[in-house]
């Protein structure tokens, strides 16, 4: 790595100030990193670590400190686990032997990828050495599924939850990247705030062609008979999750065009959405993310995705002409 993807979102981050202030004040011992987004985990933590090493002082990203930060060939800087598998004793004992030896700068840093893969013996191996690490060593845990986790970790480290940005920061994000609008609005509407996954979004054609065919699907979507000759093709979708993660963006966005036009996630497509708002009530369209709900249901219990699609086509139509508009 030679340079951070999302530098400047990450130093603007809450979770970032929250480091900063507790860097100022002397840097505790042990960290857990909240987040669900693993490629921003990752270059987080290089932050960190350059932010403490830098010589500069203030992560510039240039000085040597930072580019073997960046490099990953800092000798005070560990990462375990950095290709987030699972983590067991073994993998425990050879970080903890490795703290006892000096450091070159002072402080010594360990990252743990995907700390939440470590198993029950692991985490328990870890506790004291969390509780008193050795002088000058800190360690930062990532965490994604934080219930994985001991109460009995978890109450010896300090939490950094990493943020979900908003719309705005993740588009513009993305056409930092190079990506163009349109990549980068479905990116910023799709990614729940987090950076990793909207980058993968953005770099892929799936989602963008997601979006163009779940608005033809509610656009042909008019009576019973249209049902027959749509489900086929959605229940065929490579993954239809993802399928319903678009929909419920665009049944959203639907809801809230009329009152609240600069509300709406698919900024790409505006009159697709006021269009197509204009065929459904307020309480019909406030009904169909339950009926997505279902389906999600139904789908997880391994009901044929062909009926599930059939059930959700169906009651998307029951409910526009139960609820029909005033």
């Amino acid at each position: 790595m030679s340079a951070l993807t999302f530098e400047s979102v990450l130093k603007g981050s809450a979770a970032y100030k929250f480091f900063l202030s507790d860097l100022r004040s002397g840097l505790g011992h042990a960290y857990a990193v909240m987040t669900g987004d693993d490629d921003v985990a990752d270059e987080f933590f290089n932050l960190i670590a350059a932010t403490v090493y830098c010589q500069n002082g203030s992560a510039c990203m240039t000085c040597a400190e930072c580019r073997k930060v960046l490099h990953s060939n800092h000798p005070d800087v560990f990462h375990v686990n950095a290709a987030r598998d699972k983590i067991k004793v073994d993998d425990v004992n050879k970080m903890l032997s490795s703290m006892y030896i000096k450091s070159l700068s002072g402080r010594k840093l360990y990252f743990i990828h995907r700390a939440d893969m470590m198993n029950v013996q692991a985490q328990n191996k870890l506790l004291k050495t969390l509780e008193e690490p050795p002088a000058g060593v800190t360690i930062f845990l990532g965490v994604a599924n934080e219930s994985a986790m001991l109460d009995t970790i978890k109450s010896r480290v300090r939490a950094i939850h990493m943020d979900l940005f908003d719309e705005e920061t993740v588009y513009l994000a993305m056409l930092s990247r190079g990506y163009g609008e349109e990549k980068s609005a479905v990116a910023a509407a799709c990614s729940e705030g987090k950076l990793g996954k909207a980058d993968k979004i953005a770099a892929s054609s799936q989602y963008t062609a997601l979006y163009a065919f779940a608005i033809d699907v509610l656009q042909r979507l008019g009576r019973s008979s249209d049902i027959v000759r749509l489900d086929a093709g959605v229940a065929a979708q490579e993954n239809i999750s993802e399928f319903l993660d678009v929909l419920s963006i665009i049944i959203r966005d639907m809801l809230v065009v009329k009152s609240s036009p600069d509300m709406i996630l698919s900024k790409h497509i505006p009159s697709d959405i006021a269009a197509l708002a204009e065929r459904y009530s307020p309480l019909a369209l406030s009904e169909i993310p339950r009926i997505i709900g279902d389906t999600r249901r139904q789908l997880s219990l391994n009901v044929p995705a062909l009926s599930a699609i059939d059930n959700l086509l169906f009651s998307i139509l029951e409910v526009r002409h139960r609820c029909p508009k005033s």
